[in-house]
């Protein structure tokens, strides 16, 4: 009987060996793709970072009094004042 007690124990070491050999290859292959994963949203998190920037280089460009009166100009037919057309009123109310 202690024969084959020894040849269980040994087999159920082995089998807890695999088992512990076969979590951990599983746990590396986990862990690759899930860095792989974080690598690849790094890289689209810094193009739309990038994207945002030229949005905000744009809205700036869009805001600045030059661009506004020429598309004034151009879509409404507006144009700045010349001197004579400007009148200076009083500030108080009646």
């Amino acid at each position: 009987m202690t024969g084959r007690v020894r040849m269980g124990r040994a087999i159920l070491v082995l089998a807890l060996y695999a088992a512990a050999l076969t979590t951990v290859a599983w746990r590396q292959s986990t862990t690759r793709e899930t860095i792989e994963e974080i690598g690849r949203l790094s890289r689209e998190l810094a193009v739309e970072a990038d994207e945002r920037e030229a949005l905000a280089r744009d809205v700036l460009s869009l805001e600045q009094r030059r661009w506004v009166a020429a598309e004034a100009g151009r879509r409404l037919g507006l144009r700045p004042p010349r001197e004579e057309e400007v009148v200076i009123t009083s500030g108080g109310s009646r």
